[in-house]
């Protein structure tokens, strides 16, 4: 079972030696390639064999590549690793307007629920109001909701006078965690035979992620809620120990259809349940609900 979410910060050669992850720094470390859901280079002082990034993507493991800013940049996904790709593109491209819509009005409706929930759990005011204006969302969201919400959302979470474009580490905080984010949905997407550039909102020509940025919705408020009750913006910088936490989020638990999830594996199951729109098995996405902050402990 996939588990283990890789950071390096440092210099290190990757290699791959019997279905192992070889990571070799002062010491030689393997990883097995079935424990591994992502692998996160932030050194640009990293090297990797071609044999290494094929065996990755084999066992559908996303990599991030890191600028020289130490931000992700770049993604490696699998593809082909679903035996039906064809047909779930010809469903993609068959997916009529209006279940575009309702599929996109749940996204929405799920989105402004765990914001409200973000909100409860940090005690912030706000809360019921977007409650009531969840209820209110309609199929595509014609009445905006979700930006209504954003504007109500930030500045109860953050302050008053914040804006998702100012300069400070709150803002660049939340944009590493939700490329994190977004690099797990474009993953589980592509292991469904899912092609992540097809949305059901976002449909810029430009955009390979239309469908992550879509789907990816839902999700955010636990960056969010990580952001604000860790990160503090008299720090003035980025800390690879604060890049390693928010990479870690994947592991953070959410609740979905009525369980509990590491969120990479709530992802997952999302995933799966749009590919079962797709083959109109069933037109209901599993979507998540926001939980107090809690990291998945291995036994």
């Amino acid at each position: 079972m996939e588990f283990r979410a890789i950071f390096i910060a440092n210099q290190a050669q990757l290699s791959v030696r019997r279905e192992q992850l070889v990571i070799r720094q002062a010491q030689e470390v393997t990883v097995p390639m079935e424990d591994i859901t992502s692998l996160l280079l932030e050194s640009q002082a990293v090297t990797i064999s071609s044999a290494a990034l094929q065996k990755l993507a084999e066992y559908g493991v996303t990599v991030y590549i890191c600028d020289e800013k130490h931000l992700p940049a770049a993604l490696l996904l699998p593809i082909n690793r679903h035996s039906r790709q064809l047909k779930m593109l010809k469903g993609q491209i068959a997916l009529t307007k209006p279940a575009q819509k309702r599929l996109w009005q749940s996204v929405v409706t799920a989105k402004i629920r765990n914001q409200a929930k973000c909100l409860e759990l940090l005690g912030r005011p706000g809360s019921g109001d977007l409650l009531e204006l969840a209820r209110s969302v309609r199929s595509g969201d014609p009445d905006n909701c979700e930006a209504i919400a954003a504007a109500q959302y930030f500045p109860a979470l953050f302050g008053q006078g914040f804006t998702r474009d100012a300069s400070c580490l709150t803002n660049a905080s939340l944009n590493y965690g939700y490329a994190i984010l977004r690099g797990a949905v474009a993953r589980n997407l592509a292991v469904h035979g899912i092609e992540p550039c097809l949305g059901i909102f976002h449909h810029s020509e430009l955009n390979q992620f239309n469908l992550a940025d879509d789907l990816m919705e839902p999700y955010r408020p636990l960056v969010d809620l990580y952001v604000a009750s860790h990160v503090d913006d008299e720090e003035e910088d980025l800390t690879p120990k604060m890049k390693q936490n928010l990479f870690n989020l994947t592991n953070y638990i959410v609740r979905q259809n009525g369980k509990r999830y590491r969120m990479i594996s709530a992802v997952g199951r999302m995933a799966g349940s749009f590919a079962r729109a797709l083959a109109q098995i069933s037109a209901v996405l599993e979507l998540p609900e926001l939980l107090p902050l809690e990291s998945y402990r291995y036994e």
